[in-house]
């Protein structure tokens, strides 16, 4: 009997945002052998594409293995193995729709790579595990920060979880279609994705370099795992922030007067870059001393080096400084942090780098909005410091005065051991250079 009389109905079907799915008995030569291949065939604009699934069976026997059940049947193991090939033609049409890159080419290509079958877990589980694997909580931070960020750029969004009584706490959780995403999915397409959404968001160089640089170790962990055969290929650039991360006191000087919509976020940039360029989670846990409360300084240990050499920064408190925490700060009582508004309740480490970051993340989106309405490049909290390094610099202030304002510690430098610290009312003038445009200076 002719193949091409025969009505074939398909073992599988599937429609996917309108491409059609199908496992069929493939007579597309209209071939009159009576063994025919079975096929996913792919229909898209009136367009087909098949791909093999090894078998090559007659009408009868592919009529037998399209109705099998069972788990012992052959022919139901067949069956179980030709829809693990026409589900991994689905999956990735699913993933070349979600970054738009779906066509019947593209879809040929992709499935030229190996696919890893039956991993049990997500790329997102993989990746929690991994980073709460480290032993350092910043680390596990970074992880956790660069999975929001590529997940979010995926479509998804972050919620609340809730506790026994159904209340949201204030721990957050990825959702959407994109946490189903298999390790073997993320390609060097959606890699570029999220560089993109990065780049839209405005992350500064360093902050897009610890995001892929943990994105980068996780997928070595799994080529390594054998989990996946291929490591999408990415370019990781250095940062660029001490260099180029900075802005001069003109610009400074238009943040500080801004008082639009965003004059929230415009505020605390101002603060970090008085306060001597200050990471976050140091002035978050800034508290009021008796030299900030009857003298002109706040001072702290910074936190990034206590651990290996305690270094204290003193911040002169200038007549900018002290408007501002008029504004912002707590009353003046002893022991009590000055921003409290930063961290709440957050006690231990790991509550505390959420905090940090949460308020960070306001202030860098506030900072968007502000750069473009000035119509000036846009900033992080992390520019505030390297544009106060740069301004002293530019002031013609030693190197040595400055690493000494903003703590950083150089145990190369002999002669920095012999060197006493900076006196209180050197420290004021420094800093009462901060709205003083050293090149204005250098024309007169």
């Amino acid at each position: 009997m002719s193949t091409e009389k025969r009505k074939v109905e398909p073992i599988f079907a599937d429609n996917i945002d309108g491409v059609i799915v199908s496992v069929i008995w493939n007579v597309k030569n209209q071939s009159k052998k009576n063994y025919q291949p079975i096929s996913v065939r792919v229909n898209f604009n009136r367009e087909r594409w098949y791909y093999a699934t090894g078998y090559r069976v007659s009408f009868e026997d592919y009529e037998t293995i399209r109705t099998a059940a069972g788990s012992k049947n052959p022919k139901a193991v067949a069956k179980a193995t030709i829809k693990q090939h026409f589900d991994d033609v689905c999956v990735t049409i699913k993933r070349l729709i979600r970054e738009d890159d779906f066509s019947l080419a593209n879809l040929a290509e992709a499935m030229k790579l190996p696919i890893k079958r039956n991993v049990g877990f997500t790329l997102l589980e993989y990746w929690t595990t991994f980073g709460e694997g480290k032993n350092s909580i910043k680390t596990q931070e970074q992880y956790r920060c660069a999975a929001r960020s590529f997940y979010r750029a995926m479509g998804c969004h972050l919620v609340p979880i809730k506790d026994e009584n159904g209340e949201d706490t204030k721990k957050r959780t990825i959702v959407g279609k994109a946490t189903k995403m298999r390790p073997a999915e993320a390609t060097a397409n959606v890699v570029a994705k999220w560089e993109q959404f990065m780049d839209e968001e405005c992350l500064s160089a360093s902050t897009k370099s610890i995001y892929l640089r943990a994105f980068r170790a996780v997928m070595n962990s799994l080529l390594k795992s054998k989990v996946i055969s291929k490591r999408p290929e990415m370019v990781i650039k250095a940062g660029a922030r001490r260099k180029q991360d900075f802005l001069t006191v003109p610009d400074i000087i238009k943040i500080r007067d801004y008082d639009g919509p965003n004059k929230l976020a415009a505020d605390w940039w101002i603060i970090l870059y008085l306060c001597n360029g200050s990471n976050l989670k140091d002035i978050a846990q800034l508290t009021w001393t008796e030299d900030a409360i009857y003298g002109s300084e706040f001072s702290y240990v910074r936190a990034k080096i206590e651990n290996k050499v305690p270094v204290i920064v003193n911040i002169p408190i200038t007549e900018p400084l002290r408007e501002l925490l008029n504004k912002y700060a707590s009353a003046p009582n002893l022991g009590t942090r000055v921003f409290p508004q930063i961290l709440l309740q957050a006690e231990t480490p790991r509550q505390i780098d959420y905090r940090v970051h949460d308020f960070n993340r306001i202030i860098r989106q506030g900072m968007q909005k502000v750069c473009a309405e000035l119509d000036i490049r846009p900033v992080t909290a992390s520019t505030a410091r390297n544009s106060y390094i740069t301004t002293l610099t530019w002031h013609g202030i030693s190197d040595a005065f400055i690493d000494s304002m903003v703590g950083h510690v150089d145990t190369k430098n002999v002669l920095r051991g012999y060197q006493g610290i900076i006196s209180p009312k050197k420290r004021m003038k420094l800093n009462n250079l901060l709205f003083v445009d050293p090149e204005a200076e250098t024309e007169e």
